[in-house]
């Protein structure tokens, strides 16, 4: 099956982005924005449930790790199944689950109903993402693969961003149900598109037997007149595991899927801290609500900015790693400036924009990273797998906030404190490189008029 994507890989490449292609990245985009809206949207409601619910905001910590709990195990479960039965049908398994649970949650009126409702919800967000970025990665041409599969993540935190809009446009008038109608019934709107454009992920249809049917419909639409060659035995490589999540240990692969796993871990936990808290934090600062909500979608925007931008870049450059380094680093530095100038709103809105381009930027293509690190048998998995692991960290960001509310520190105290982790990322990233005996990932190949050569002693990630 190798030699095949290599040769359609190949094809990609020698051809223009087809039509048919960008319908697929705005279809993706379109699904992120839904699932990012949804798993962010607590944020923004959480100080107007507390006060209609007589509660402190500190006792929604739970909440947000129940959601974040859903998150993890939904990447680590359902992505290996996708590599299994195909992506596109768990994908749309996961859209259907998130959305209507998302809806049903306007008839919750407990911490308790909310958290397990919640937990669930995070089920299907935990297995779409990783999910879409493996199947944009598939039908990426390798000199665009970086670029197009961040841009379709970026759909996730522009829907995180959108969320603090809706907040500010409908939660005073219509409550905060308003929110969770709207995150449940946008994905539903989109899902008979889905269904009708999405294709089958490449190793999936290469499982079928010859001619092909499926899979010729498909690459028919970007590269007219290819035709898979006969599977050749690669005898290499050991063969594939029953069980998927094995792969991302052999061949080479188990130091930098550790490292891996080590950076998502820390990231996330600033991240998810940030998502969760910034606009309580920014309030114990002396905003107000809409102003503390407007101010949080500025730092997710920022971070879709930041995305695409570094994705143009992690296209031409040879160490990928280094410039991940670089923008985790900046992520720490900024968050520091955050919290140092919370009485200065001008100057804190600034860093409030810079942290958000490096933090969210920085983790997005991280993301894309992950996605395109492992060969395209396993792409889900070990996506999936980064970003499960990774959200154990993400459990302990909102946690972390929790406690360091409750112990009633300075709300710029609380910021600093949460650069910690950021550099711990920027630090562990520089040890995830490929394998040297397979120094381009599978199916991924390195042009000279895209990218300069690797330095001296490094493998050209």
């Amino acid at each position: 099956m190798q030699n095949q994507i290599t040769s359609f890989r190949d094809a990609l490449d020698s051809h223009p982005v087809s039509r048919y292609q960008w319908q697929i990245l705005v279809l993706l985009a379109l699904l992120l924005i839904s699932d990012g809206y949804d798993a962010q949207l607590l944020g923004y409601v959480v100080p107007a449930i507390a006060q209609e619910w007589g509660l402190e905001k500190s006792a929604f910590g739970p909440v947000f790790s129940a959601n974040l709990i859903g998150l993890t195990v939904g990447s680590l479960l359902v992505t290996p199944l996708a590599d299994r039965l195909g992506i596109r049908r768990v994908l749309m398994s996961c859209v259907l689950l998130y959305a209507g649970l998302t809806f049903i949650t306007i008839y919750i009126d407990s911490l308790q109903g909310l958290t397990i409702l919640r937990f669930l919800c995070g089920l299907g967000m935990g297995g779409a993402m990783p999910s879409a970025m493996a199947l944009m990665s598939d039908y990426s041409p390798p000199r665009l693969r970086t670029l197009m599969v961040t841009l379709a993540a970026c759909g996730f935190s522009f829907g995180g961003a959108a969320g603090g809009f809706v907040a500010v446009a409908f939660m005073d008038r219509f409550g905060w149900h308003a929110v969770f109608v709207i995150g449940g019934i946008a994905p539903l709107l989109l899902f008979p598109f889905l269904l009708m454009r999405l294709p089958e992920s490449l190793p999936r249809l290469l499982r079928d037997a010859p001619p092909y049917a499926r899979l010729t419909s498909v690459t028919s639409r970007m590269v007219a007149g290819w035709q898979p060659p006969a599977p050749a035995v690669d005898t290499q490589q050991e063969p594939a595991s029953a069980i998927a999540v094995v792969d991302l240990f052999r061949n080479g692969y188990a130091r930098p899927t550790l490292f891996l796993w080590a950076t998502f871990f820390v990231s996330l936990i600033l991240l998810y801290f940030m998502i969760s808290w910034l606009p309580s934090l920014l309030q114990e600062s002396g905003m107000q609500r809409n102003s503390a909500n407007l101010a949080t979608s500025m730092f997710l925007f920022a971070g879709t900015l930041g995305a695409m931008l570094l994705a143009y870049f992690m296209d031409r450059v040879a160490s990928k790693v280094r410039l991940l380094s670089c923008i985790l680093a900046g992520a720490a530095m900024f968050t520091v400036l955050l919290g140092l100038t919370h009485q200065y709103q001008a100057l804190l809105l600034v860093f409030v924009f810079a942290a958000g381009f490096c933090t969210i930027g920085g983790q997005l293509t991280l993301n894309a990273f992950a996605s395109n690190f492992y060969p395209a048998q396993v792409r889900a998995t070990g996506a999936g797998w980064a970003l499960g692991i990774g959200r154990f960290g993400s459990i302990l960001g909102p946690l972390l906030g929790s406690l360091l509310l409750g112990l009633h520190l300075p709300a710029q105290t609380i910021i600093v404190l949460a650069a910690i982790p950021a550099v711990l990322a920027a630090l562990l990233i520089l040890n995830v490189k490929t394998p040297s005996h397979n120094a381009t990932p599978v199916g991924q190949h390195v042009y000279p008029s895209d990218q300069p050569p690797a330095l001296k002693g490094e493998a050209p990630l």
